[in-house]
C-alpha cells in the first residue's frame, strides 16, 4: 500500500494559478503534509467565486497533488438540486483510487460518499452544522430551513459513519459517534510543521498590552465579548489594545458592529481590525507581536487550530471552556479558561496574565511542551498509518 492514491474532498475552493494549485491555508498545509506520504492525491474541490481569490493564500507545494475542478463554489440548493453534476467527476475517477477521503461537515458530503461506490471512504470530521444555528444573523424562518437541512446532512454524515474508518477532532464528536461508527479516532489537527515553531519566555514586558485575536470574523467566535473585555479593561485603568485579524463572514456585518460598539464605548482607538492575513510568516508575525492571545467560541466545537497557533509561538491563550478545549488545555496550567459568553471573566483573565509573571511564564513553557507535540508532519504520518490499516483489513 506504499502507492496509496487518495481522492480528497471538501468545500473549501481552489483555482490553478500561474501553474500552481492555490487554495486556503489551513487546507493547502493539510493537503501537502498528506501528499508527502502517499503517491498521489487527486482533490476534488469548487471553483472559486470573485469573492474568495483572496482567501486562496497557499500554492500547493507537492508535484504528486492533482486538481479536479468539480464546478463552481455556489449555494447549497445549487449544489444539492445538482448534486450528480458536482459528484461526476469523482465517478469518473474512482479506477485511479484506493480510498476517498471526505472532510466534514460539508453540503456535497454524503453524495461523494455514494459517488464513491465500492471504493473505501474515510471521514475527516471537525464540525457540527447544528450547533451554531441560532446565532446565525438570519430571520427565523430561515434558521428553521437550514437547521432541517442540518439535521439531514448530519443523517447521511452519520450513515456513511456506521460502515467507514472515520476521524474527529472533538470529544463531543467521538461521544456522539462512538456508538456506530465502524471504527472512529480522535485526532488533533493542525497547521503547524516544525519550522513554524518560535519559541520566547515571556510576554506583557510593558503597556500597551497587545491583545489578538485570529480566526474568522464569526460572532460565534465571542468577539462582542472580546471587544466588551476590552471596554471593562481600559475602563478600570488597563492599557491594551486589541487586534483582529481574519476573513469576514459573507452578509454578516459583525465588523460594522464591533466598531458601532468600540465608539460608543470610547475604544475605537484601541481596537484595529487588520483584515485578513495569510496562513504563514505574515499570519504568525502577528502572535510574535502578541501579548495575549484571546479567543471567546460561546458554543461548542472542536479544538481551533488558532489555539495551537498562538501556542506554537510562545503567546499565552485564554480561551472559553467549550467543545475540546477543556480536554487538551488545563486551566491556569497550559491557558486560562473562562466561561463562554462572560466579558467579565475575559478581562479579570487577562488582569491576572498581565500582572502574574510567574503564572505567566509557566503558562508559556507547559502550552509550548505540548503544542510541540502537534505538527503537520506527525498528524499526516498518523492519519496515513490509520487509513493503510483500515485498507488491509
Amino acid at each position: 500500500m506504499s502507492g496509496l492514491s487518495i481522492g480528497y474532498y471538501y468545500h473549501i475552493p481552489a483555482k490553478i494559478i500561474d501553474g500552481s494549485i492555490h487554495t486556503a491555508g489551513p487546507q493547502g498545509c493539510f493537503i501537502d503534509s498528506l501528499a508527502a506520504q502517499c503517491e498521489r492525491i487527486y482533490c476534488f474541490l469548487y471553483s472559486p467565486r470573485e469573492s474568495e481569490l483572496d482567501t486562496l493564500d497557499y500554492r500547493i507545494q507537492a508535484a504528486n497533488v492533482e486538481l479536479v475542478d468539480i464546478g463552481p463554489h455556489s449555494s447549497v440548493l445549487n449544489v444539492m438540486f445538482n448534486a450528480r453534476a458536482f459528484t461526476r467527476s469523482l465517478r469518473e475517477y474512482l479506477p485511479k483510487l484506493n480510498v476517498v477521503f471526505l472532510r466534514g461537515p460539508s453540503p456535497l458530503l454524503p453524495q461523494m460518499a455514494e459517488a464513491a461506490g465500492h471504493t473505501p471512504v474515510v471521514l475527516l470530521l471537525v464540525g457540527n452544522y447544528l450547533t451554531n444555528i441560532d446565532n446565525l444573523p438570519q430571520p427565523r424562518w430561515r434558521k428553521e430551513a437550514i437547521r432541517y437541512w442540518a439535521m439531514w446532512n448530519q443523517w447521511g454524515e452519520r450513515n456513511i459513519a456506521r460502515r467507514c474508518l472515520t476521524f474527529v477532532n472533538s470529544r463531543e464528536l467521538y461521544r456522539d459517534l462512538e456508538p456506530i461508527s465502524r471504527q472512529l479516532i480522535e485526532i488533533r489537527t493542525t497547521t503547524l510543521r516544525l519550522e513554524d515553531f518560535h519559541q520566547r519566555d515571556d510576554t506583557c514586558e510593558g503597556p500597551p498590552y497587545r491583545l489578538l485575536y485570529t480566526g474568522r470574523m464569526d460572532r460565534t467566535k465571542g468577539l462582542f465579548e472580546i471587544v466588551e473585555a476590552v471596554s471593562l479593561l481600559v475602563s478600570q485603568g488597563v492599557d491594551v489594545t486589541l487586534d483582529l485579524v481574519g476573513a469576514p463572514i459573507r452578509n454578516d456585518p459583525i465588523l460594522e458592529e464591533l466598531k458601532t460598539f468600540a465608539l460608543e464605548n470610547g475604544i475605537d482607538d484601541c481596537v484595529h481590525y487588520l483584515g485578513f492575513k495569510p496562513l504563514g510568516p505574515e499570519l504568525f508575525s502577528c502572535y510574535k507581536n502578541a501579548d495575549i492571545y484571546l479567543t471567546a467560541s460561546i458554543s461548542s466545537e472542536g479544538f481551533p487550530r488558532t489555539l495551537w497557533e498562538a501556542m506554537s509561538h510562545g503567546t499565552p491563550v485564554v480561551t472559553t471552556r467549550v467543545g475540546s478545549i477543556p480536554y487538551y488545555l488545563t486551566d491556569k496550567q497550559t491557558a486560562i479558561l473562562v466561561a463562554p459568553k462572560s466579558a467579565y471573566e475575559l478581562s479579570e483573565a487577562v488582569k491576572l496574565l498581565i500582572t502574574d509573571q510567574t503564572l505567566r511564564r509557566n503558562i508559556i513553557q507547559n502550552a509550548y511542551a505540548l503544542v510541540k507535540e502537534n505538527t503537520l508532519e506527525r498528524r499526516a504520518g498518523e492519519l496515513v498509518d490509520h487509513i493503510k490499516s483500515f485498507l488491509a483489513n
